[in-house]
């Protein structure tokens, strides 16, 4: 497959690992920066600290998201871009896979009872579907590059 046609193999996993990253990225922000996290008179300083260190690790894994999706190094082979989306796959994935599994925490709860009602339990079903949607990436990635895995060249 030339260097090309497999950039164009990649191209439509670059783009949902573009939109996961820019969601890992942003989501933090947008779902936190609100009375229900940041601003909350009832969490302590150390909560907010432990916030604002998720917030920031979102956003560094966004950018690394984006970063191994689109860089133009270690494209010249097959194994090279599939090295790339695995590493971009797993900085997306890494978010997601983390909020599932917050749950497991003693004491943990979706969402506070509070703003249940009003804000819902989004963490419940949306961390599963962008957890799943960053490996339906690199496995569209991979199929289309290696024809359906009957052609490799690792």
């Amino acid at each position: 497959m030339s260097s090309d046609s497999a950039s164009s193999a990649v191209l439509p996993s670059r783009i949902l690992l573009s939109l996961l990253g820019l969601a890992s990225a942003a989501g933090g922000y947008l779902a936190d920066w609100n009375e229900t996290h940041v601003f909350n008179p009832r969490w302590t300083p150390h909560a907010k600290f432990h916030n604002g260190q998720t917030m920031s690790t979102g956003l560094g894994l966004g950018l690394l998201t984006w970063y191994y999706t689109w860089r133009t190094t270690n494209t010249s082979t097959t194994s090279g871009l599939l090295d790339n989306l695995l590493t971009a796959t797993l900085m997306s994935s890494l978010y997601w896979a983390t909020q599932v599994s917050a749950i497991l925490y003693p004491g943990t709860k979706w969402v506070d009872d509070e703003f249940k009602e009003s804000h819902g339990e989004p963490q419940k079903r949306g961390a599963p579907v962008l957890l799943g949607l960053s490996w339906a990436a690199f496995g569209l990635g991979w199929y289309r590059l290696t024809s359906g895995g009957k052609s490799i060249a690792l």
